[in-house]
């Protein structure tokens, strides 16, 4: 029979870790192992627990995960989770045929192992966050996992200017060395002292 799965908010804290009878256990509740779409879930303050037959899982760390963003309203005692609408798109060449309206020339998804190309990604933002400098930036990274392209970071006002933008940006002369899925992702931040996450992602194929 499957549990039901229960969200933990961050603040909750239980006593520390103990090994019992071969399993792990964060004080009396044995540390539970999750899955999020093929990928452990990396949690270990507190980690995911099984309590009373219910897997607790920690909120800040399933959110992130989903590309989401935990917030504190302090005025009123509230955890806000937002996690934006992000539609990317990799082509060939993306043209601007008047204001806000773009033509996507061919869709960019397979290239042959050792070529070098150039391409535009088209990304549309939607829900984003409330924050007065939302930063972000794209990053590619390598079959392996290492990042192969990096974007100059930029900020954007969702207090000012709303919370749906379009972006575009276009890579120039990217060698594909290895053989696999180059993974096209959009991190974001709130400010300038948070963590970048990623909250959208798209692939390219190299064969």
């Amino acid at each position: 029979m499957k549990r039901k799965v229960l969200i933990l908010l961050t603040s909750l804290l239980l006593s520390g870790v103990a090994i019992a009878s071969g399993d792990t256990y964060h004080g009396k509740y044995p540390v539970a192992s999750v899955e999020l779409n093929g990928n452990p879930l990396q949690s270990n303050n507190p980690p995911p627990i099984v309590m009373d037959g219910t897997t607790v899982v920690p909120l800040q760390s399933i959110a992130e995960k989903l590309g989401a963003f935990v917030m504190s309203d302090e005025e009123d005692g509230k955890t806000i989770v937002n996690k934006p609408n992000i539609n990317m798109i990799v082509a060939s060449a993306i043209e601007e045929t008047s204001k806000k309206n773009y033509r996507i020339v061919s869709p960019f998804m397979v290239i042959d192992k050792g070529s070098k190309a150039s391409f535009d990604i088209f990304i549309d933002v939607d829900n984003a966050p409330k924050s007065d400098s939302l930063v972000f930036k794209i990053v590619i990274r390598n079959p392996s996992g290492a990042e192969e392209y990096v974007s100059y970071p930029q900020s954007y006002s969702t207090v000012r200017n709303g919370t749906a933008f379009l972006y575009t940006h276009n890579v120039k002369g990217m060698q594909f060395k290895e053989a696999g899925d180059y993974k096209v992702q959009l991190i974001m931040k709130l400010g300038g002292n948070e963590e970048y996450q990623v909250v959208g992602e798209n692939a390219i194929h190299s064969r």
